[in-house]
């Protein structure tokens, strides 16, 4: 391919952001193969969906903080294929993800491909509460998502406290170390405060603090 023809191309990449081989290879009226020899030597992406049909110059891709760049309903990725990007989104993410986070991050159904990967090596697939959630199968990584999973998911069944519900507490336990959960709760309750123990567990969880009296106690 002459020079002519490699400014034609690199012009109608940057005009058209997107285009397909078959697009590519009608405008310079030259073979399908040719056209993909030609794009390897420039850094090309190419859709993860889409069955990879679409390629973009790499400097035109406005990625976001997952590493996915979507225009007009076609996705992209740092990582490059589907498999790739599975893998690059649940090894980056802080506390792995279920199929409603990947399918959100991704822009696919899940249902058409997450199954597939459910013994990939890369990741490690394990149920927490009522979904299956994939984590990194690097064993610190893992450790630290797990944590985090669990703190979420300890959040969400009891919802972080309210500010003013959520000082009260604070101050009282700063006041009363010695209570446990169920007896700051009791404590509460004196005063016309009704906070459950469980949410007062929640609350201590999500911002770290130990108590070394269990719940009841």
């Amino acid at each position: 391919m002459g020079e002519k023809h490699s400014g034609s191309l690199v012009d109608y990449l940057k005009s058209k952001t997107i285009v397909t081989i078959s697009e590519l290879a009608t405008l310079l009226n030259i073979s399908a193969r040719t056209v993909q020899r030609k794009l390897k030597q420039w850094k090309i992406i190419r859709s993860y969906d889409h069955n990879s049909s679409y390629f973009a110059l790499q400097e035109v891709a406005g990625f976001d903080d997952f590493g996915i760049w979507e225009h007009k309903t076609v996705h992209f990725s740092r990582y490059g294929n589907l498999k790739n990007t599975l893998i690059g989104i649940i090894n980056n993410s802080e506390h792995g993800m279920n199929a409603i986070e990947i399918r959100s991050v991704l822009g696919l159904d899940t249902r058409s491909f997450l199954y597939h990967y459910k013994d990939c090596r890369e990741i490690r697939r394990e149920k927490v509460g009522s979904y299956y959630i994939y984590f990194s199968a690097n064993s610190v990584q893992y450790a630290i998502q797990y944590a985090n999973r669990k703190k979420m998911a300890t959040c969400q069944a009891y919802p972080v406290l309210k500010d003013s519900s959520g000082i009260i507490v604070l101050v009282e336990t700063i006041k009363f170390p010695g209570f446990s959960a169920e007896g700051l709760s009791k404590h509460l309750r004196r005063q016309g405060i009704r906070v459950k123990p469980k949410a007062i567990m929640a609350f201590y969880k999500f911002h770290g603090i130990e108590k070394k009296t269990a719940l009841g106690l």
